[in-house]
């Protein structure tokens, strides 16, 4: 049986394809695009042994790309890892690019030099798309080196860009980096953390356009912004991703430890304004620490978060049910930074907690986009006893709920590796009629250490676009 037949026929059986012919539900694998509806980017095993994607965009001509790591087995250091900053670039029909490919010679694929000397994995975790069509990436390098948080701009064939930071390349020493924006007045501000002896302190950096430090940011006007939460020294602040206003205001969400140091943390989001100071508009402080009212829960955290055109904004994060793992939930805060009651369920108002695969150890969200008629849809990753994944993705309506016209009652499933070992949703993006991409890691054979990138393309409203392909 071949994949397409096995993805359809999965489809079918979870009642992803409407029973009335020439009618389709949303979230239909797309047959039109890759080969029998999956795009594959394959590595060799000499230039590449995995590849693992974290973030995804669609550029204007139509061209998927994607940012991640790939890691090589080097024979001679067989336990170390080898990890460098990739970006991948498929058409828009799902083949590789044959544009874009570095020295190795892998169609779509371009793997950066060695940009902190001697640490072993280095990873793009955000990247965005310049007006001239040139890329910025950040991400972090660690492992047998010092620590360090990169910012690399190149053009649009993926070469570094000589006249930005250090030929190409802006390093901030200690410093994980984790998302990335560009505001208004072409300013890149990215989020992450800072580490000094051990602590991790909630970092928010801006840098012109040529990648030098904005000096009229942050209170000691460096470029940077440490957020304090509630002040208490010791407890540690993780910053995961960042939204900017129109006025430029900075959101950043992620998780801090308000249980002392390792001992979990709750959801933590706080507003800086375009000079990099709390914004007191923002829960009265600039910053907000909380969990779901009346729940045990000790282990929170906001994955992704995203801002709304009225100015509220939804996150994607975790808790803890009870059971030893970590579970869905979505939330919305207003632009006060207060809990959306609108949003949500009647049990939690302004939350809505979401059971997923009940064998699953941990979910985590790992994309988060917003549709044209405002339903919200999330990636997410997930991982079990047995280490069977499957590529998860949900959709649920402007306040929260399922959306029993997405897929099997508002969640896609689908097995990409029947005859391997795991598939995993590692970024989300949209293509501008909605339809979703969804991007991750793949290992299709149980006699074979390669993870490939895999991408499929889903229906979004009607018939037409199910069967479409590429912009046409």
């Amino acid at each position: 049986m071949s994949l397409r037949n096995t993805l359809l026929g999965a489809a079918a059986s979870f009642g992803l394809l409407a029973s009335l012919p020439g009618s389709a539900a949303d979230g239909v694998i797309d047959p039109g695009f890759g080969a029998d509806g999956v795009a594959i980017l394959a590595l060799d095993d000499i230039e590449g042994r995995e590849l693992r994607t974290r973030a995804a965009l669609v550029q204007p001509d139509g061209k998927l790309l994607f940012g991640g790591s790939r890691n090589k087995f080097v024979p001679t250091a067989p336990f170390d890892p080898h990890v460098r900053a990739t970006l991948m670039r498929l058409n828009a029909d799902g083949s590789p690019d044959a544009d874009f490919v570095d020295a190795a010679g892998i169609a779509g694929l371009i793997v950066l030099p060695d940009l902190v000397p001697g640490d072993q994995m280095q990873t793009i975790e955000d990247i965005r798309l310049l007006a001239d069509g040139s890329i910025l990436a950040a991400g972090s390098a660690e492992a047998f080196g010092p620590l360090g948080g990169f910012v690399v701009k190149l053009d649009a064939n993926g070469a570094l860009d000589p006249v930005f930071g250090s030929d190409g390349l802006v390093v901030l020493p200690s410093t994980y980096l984790h998302a990335l924006a560009v505001d208004g007045q072409g300013r890149i501000v990215a989020a992450g953390e800072r580490v000094t002896s051990g602590q991790y302190s909630s970092l928010v950096v801006r840098l012109n356009a040529d990648g030098s430090p904005d000096s009229s940011f942050g209170p000691a006007a460096d470029g940077s912004a440490v957020i304090e939460w509630d002040g208490v020294e010791g407890q540690a602040g993780y910053l995961t991703s960042l939204a900017l206003t129109p006025d430029d205001r900075v959101l950043v969400a992620g998780q801090y430890e308000a249980y002392g140091q390792g001992m979990g943390g709750d959801f933590a989001i706080a507003r800086l304004d375009a000079d990099g100071l709390p914004d007191a508009g923002f829960a009265g402080t600039g910053w907000r620490v909380f969990h779901i009212p009346d729940h045990a829960s000790t282990l929170n955290g906001v994955n992704k978060l995203l801002l709304q055109p009225e100015g509220s904004a939804v996150f994607a994060g975790y808790y803890d049910a009870g059971e030893s793992s970590l579970h869905l939930v979505l939330g919305r805060i207003g632009a006060d930074g207060a809990s959306d009651p609108a949003f949500g369920a009647a049990t939690t108002p302004g939350f809505q907690t979401i059971p997923l695969v009940p064998d699953a150890w941990n979910r985590y969200a790992t994309g988060l986009v917003r549709q044209g008629d405002g339903k919200l849809l999330v990636g997410v990753s997930y991982a079990t006893p047995v280490g069977r994944e499957n590529y998860l993705a949900l959709r649920v309506s402007p306040t929260g709920q399922l959306d029993a016209d997405f897929a099997d009652g508002g969640v896609f499933e689908a097995d990409l590796a029947p005859d391997g070992v795991y598939s995993d949703v590692g970024a989300l993006t949209l293509l501008p009629d909605g339809r979703p991409i969804l991007a991750g890691a793949v290992m299709r054979d149980t006699n074979s250490p390669l993870v490939d990138l895999a991408v499929l393309r889903l229906s979004n409203d009607s018939v037409d676009r199910l069967f479409a392909d590429g912009f046409e």
